[in-house]
C-alpha cells in the first residue's frame, strides 16, 4: 500500500477511477511542502533585522499559493552565468568540452536539481510550470554556440527537422537525465568515459552526426535511415 501511496503521489492523473475513490481521503503534499512561509519570515529577519516584518511579507504575499512560484523564479535566476566555451582545435574538443563544463558546472549548484524535484509534481501545482522556464537558460546558450558554429562557422546544414528550437530540447533533456544520473550514481560519470571522452558528451556527437544533413540531400533523418538500411 505504501507503494501505491508514492506513485500515486507522483502521477499526472488517476490511473483508473476505482482509484481516484479509493484514495480521495489522501492529502497530498504539495510541491516543497517543506517549504514554510513562517521560517522565510524569520531567516528574513536574521539577515536584514527586524525590517523584514510579517506584514511586509503577507502585503507582498497574501498566500503561500503566490509567494511559492517568485520564490522558485527567484531561485533559478539566482543561476550562474553559463561557461565561457574555451579555445578547442576541433568540432568534437569543443562539444566534449562545453559537454563537459556545463555538466559539471550545473551538478555544483543544488538549485539545478530544482526542476528534477519539482517536476513530477507539477500536474498538482501547475502555477510553478511557468516558474521553472528561466532553468534552461545557461544551457540554451550552449547549445546554440554549438549551433552557430556547426551552421554559419562550419557552413553545416541540419536535417529540416532540426531546428534550433527542436535540436536544444533534446540536448536538454539529455543534459536533464545525465544531471540526475549523476547524482543518482555519481561514479558512473568517471567510469563510463572513453578515451578521454565523456559519455555525455559521446552521446552529443552521434545525435549531431544523425542531425546534420553531411551529404546535403533535404531528407530528413527518418528517411536517411530507411535509405541506408534498405539493401541491409
Amino acid at each position: 500500500m505504501a507503494a501505491e501511496l508514492i506513485e500515486t503521489y507522483l502521477q499526472s492523473d488517476p490511473i483508473h477511477p476505482r482509484q481516484s475513490r479509493r484514495l480521495r481521503h489522501v492529502h497530498f503534499p504539495e510541491a516543497l511542502d517543506w517549504l514554510r512561509t513562517e521560517d522565510v519570515i524569520r531567516l528574513a529577519q536574521t539577515w536584514t533585522g527586524e525590517g523584514a516584518s510579517r506584514r511586509a511579507f503577507f502585503s507582498r504575499w497574501p498566500t503561500r499559493g503566490e509567494f511559492l512560484p517568485d520564490a522558485v523564479v527567484y531561485t533559478l535566476l539566482r543561476e550562474p552565468e553559463p561557461p565561457a566555451p574555451g579555445p578547442a582545435t576541433s568540432v568534437s574538443r569543443l562539444i566534449s568540452r562545453a559537454a563537459d563544463d556545463l555538466l559539471a558546472d550545473l551538478a555544483r549548484h543544488p538549485r539545478s536539481y530544482l526542476v528534477l524535484h519539482l517536476g513530477p509534481l507539477l500536474p498538482r501545482d501547475p502555477r510553478l510550470s511557468d516558474a521553472l522556464l528561466p532553468n534552461s537558460r545557461a544551457a540554451i546558450h550552449v547549445w546554440l554556440d554549438i549551433y552557430r558554429r556547426l551552421a554559419h562557422g562550419l557552413d553545416l546544414v541540419m536535417r529540416p527537422e532540426w531546428t534550433f528550437k527542436r535540436m536544444s530540447s533534446v540536448l536538454q533533456a539529455m543534459l536533464d537525465g545525465f544531471l540526475l544520473r549523476q547524482r543518482v550514481h555519481p561514479d558512473d560519470h568517471a567510469s563510463s568515459r572513453w578515451k578521454g571522452a565523456s559519455i555525455l558528451a559521446d552521446a552529443i556527437i552521434a545525435f549531431l552526426l544523425g542531425a546534420v544533413d553531411w551529404d546535403l540531400t533535404g531528407q530528413p533523418g527518418r528517411v536517411a535511415l530507411d535509405t541506408l538500411t534498405r539493401n541491409l
